[in-house]
């Protein structure tokens, strides 16, 4: 399942051939269509990045249980197509209840469009400078809108 979840978020077809996961140790190993393996460190840090998501997207699909799924700073790595097909194939898919806690500049416009018809529910997280504490107010960053 974790290929399979990979395979729908990386934009490189031909990048990962085949994930095993070592049944005694629980590591993982990458291998192109070549059968040659994939060296971690030979993945973007945003490749890296869905990748881990795949892994707790597959884990999550695979337990058959409803899983609440948190991310925070869900898209600071991404280039535009993996935040793309990060809005589109794994927000709506992740968990019946998914949170993001995202920075301002991560998802705007095109994205927070699109991710517009999945969202029940907006909360800012604002800064009150005076008190020196922190509180939700209803609503969007409005910068991002």
């Amino acid at each position: 399942k974790i290929k399979s979840k990979f395979d729908q978020l990386k934009r490189k077809e031909s990048l990962v051939n085949r994930i095993e996961i070592s049944p005694t140790d629980y590591s993982m190993t990458l291998y192109t269509s070549g059968r040659l393996e994939i060296p971690a460190d030979r993945l973007s840090a945003g490749e890296r990045q869905l990748l881990a998501i795949a892994i707790l997207w597959g884990l999550a699909d695979s337990s058959g249980k409803e899983l609440p799924t948190i991310i925070d700073t869900p898209m600071g790595r991404l280039d535009g197509e993996h935040r793309t097909r990060l809005i589109e194939k794994y927000f709506p898919n992740a968990a019946s209840q998914v949170i993001l806690l995202s920075t301002d500049e991560e998802i705007y416009g095109q994205y927070y469009s699109k991710l517009k018809p999945f969202i029940a529910q907006e909360y800012n997280i604002v800064y009150n400078e005076t008190e020196k504490t922190s509180y939700f107010s209803n609503g969007y960053l409005e910068s991002a809108l």
